[in-house]
């Protein structure tokens, strides 16, 4: 996994927290981060970290092209690709490693828009049916396409793809098991591929003012839980003027940008919509206590007056860059967004369900990437995929960091070792990668956000009976025909 303290350190003047990576049997482990608050009294220097070269070797691919087809979405259009020097510092960054592959091995990197999550899944099935070879990578949706791609044999190998080395530090192992769900690997995770987990921003403002507990020292302690959370949204929530509405004058709790993002909620609790058995094949994991209890926690905050505010139910624009609300729920990315706020902002990982949970969990909802079957130069493609992420380490990480960062942001602390943890606890739900838009699965799948939070339903028991069945017989017939691609294959 990226080491982003590290390269970090390299960014800013003062020092950040050290992660480091567990090792764990448990295939929807994540990566333990050790918290500790960082002193004064550290080092503002921290050294350099000597990174493993990587094994490419010195190859003249005579111009090659190297085509990418991606859509619009997310960070796609904003953090991956650069056709010229802006003097813009992401763009520049971006720039950089496209010049650095192509200058090391001789190849031509560029990228076509291919419309949104549909469109782009369908050019790539085209192109592979038609065996042209014009696309030598396809970068995807996180739900969308995912397993019909892997079905339909329209995707290479990873594992025999040459010149890529999947043990190496710019490739987060861990996560790449936890896609491959047959016997051939069709996803992989690297550095190239930029996190996008949601987060919590909070108005430090308002902490202080109601004379919270920090929330910086509660993660730091590993009391960071959904019920402190929960409660501290609650006892902001104040209906200033008495008139039962909650709008721009009163005081909130929560806001969410999407009800998408309260699913992240559900895997920070370490809670997952699938199982594996013996074999390490998927199973639906959803009917669970823990679960039950989450779902409870958010009824009850939904249905006391205020505490949860749904998008497009609030009145008088934005009421978090107002100041009047603590909890806002998005992605890390839109931190460009918020980071000249007139109050004091601060960012926070999503809780975890109690302190007995070891780790916390952050929810990639950044998109995959994987390389079309239907390639004639495997060498060259493993090639710039492998520099690519060699690369990011270098240049556009960094760059990232300094995005997000700038501004009012890069003079906290705090933030910076919040980022840190966001990154380094990232995870995935596979069981919404691969079945999240399936019948049954979808609506368990956004049970918290849909259901919960938007609907105010607390019967979960009838919901996931309901769809259950659908939900079950999607894996079935997932397997059934991942079974009959690999053997055919």
């Amino acid at each position: 996994m990226k080491k982003f303290t590290l390269l970090l350190a390299l960014l800013m003047t003062f020092p950040t927290l050290a992660s480091c990576t567990a090792t764990s049997e448990d295939p929807n482990a994540v990566e333990d981060t050790s918290v500790q608050q960082t002193t004064t009294e550290q080092t503002e220097t921290e050294p350099q970290e000597t990174r493993t070269p990587h094994n490419v070797p010195d190859y003249d691919f005579g111009g090659a092209d190297f085509l990418t087809a991606y859509p619009t979405w997310a960070g796609y259009s904003f953090y991956f690709f650069a056709d010229e020097l802006t003097g813009d510092g992401m763009n520049d960054a971006i720039y950089e490693r496209k010049l650095n592959v192509e200058n090391t091995i001789n190849v031509s990197v560029g990228q076509k828009e291919c419309g949104y999550i549909i469109e782009v899944v369908e050019e790539l099935k085209r192109s592979v049916q038609a065996g042209d070879d014009a696309y030598q990578m396809g970068l995807f949706h996180c739900i969308y396409g995912i397993s019909e791609l892997a079905t339909g044999n329209y995707l290479y190998n990873l594992d025999t793809l040459p010149n890529i080395d999947l043990s190496a530090d710019w490739w987060n192992q861990t996560m790449t098991d936890m896609l491959r769900l047959g016997t051939k690997t069709y996803y992989g995770v690297n550095d190239y591929m930029i996190p996008a987990p949601y987060c919590i921003y909070f108005n430090k403002d308002l902490i202080t003012q109601y004379q919270l507990d920090d929330p910086y020292s509660l993660v730091y302690s590993g009391e960071w839980t959904l019920d402190r959370f929960l409660t501290m949204a609650e006892t902001i929530t104040v209906d200033q003027n008495g008139d039962g509405n909650f709008a721009e004058d009163d005081i909130a709790g929560i806001v969410a940008n999407d009800p998408s993002c309260y699913t992240s909620f559900v895997t920070g609790c370490d809670q997952y919509m699938t199982s594996r058995n013996e074999n390490g094949q998927l199973l639906l994991n959803m009917n669970t206590e823990k679960m039950f209890s989450i779902v409870e926690k958010f009824y009850a905050a939904a249905n006391a007056p205020g505490i949860v505010q749904i998008p497009g139910e609030v009145a008088g624009g934005n009421m978090f860059t107002e100041g009047n609300i603590l909890f806002l729920l998005d992605s890390i990315a839109s931190a460009v967004n918020y980071r000249e706020t007139e109050f004091d902002l601060g960012i926070l990982p999503f809780p975890k369900f109690d302190t007995t949970q070891e780790n916390y969990v952050s929810l990639d909802w950044g998109g995959l990437m994987g390389v079309p079957a239907s390639i004639t130069n495997p060498e060259m493609v493993g090639a710039v995929i492998e520099l690519l992420a060699y690369e990011s380490a270098n240049t556009v990480i960094p760059a990232y960091y300094d995005v997000l960062l700038r501004g009012k942001l890069a003079r906290d602390i705090d933030t910076v070792a919040m980022m840190d943890l966001l990154f380094d606890t990232i995870s995935y739900e596979i069981g919404g990668n691969y079945f999240g838009f399936s019948n049954g699965f979808q609506t368990l799948f956004y049970t918290l956000g849909n259901e919960v939070v938007g609907k105010k339903n607390l019967d979960f028991a009838s919901l996931y009976a309901k769809n259950e069945k659908p939900a079950d017989n999607a894996i079935k017939q997932f397997y059934k025909s991942l079974e009959k691609a690999e053997s055919d294959s």
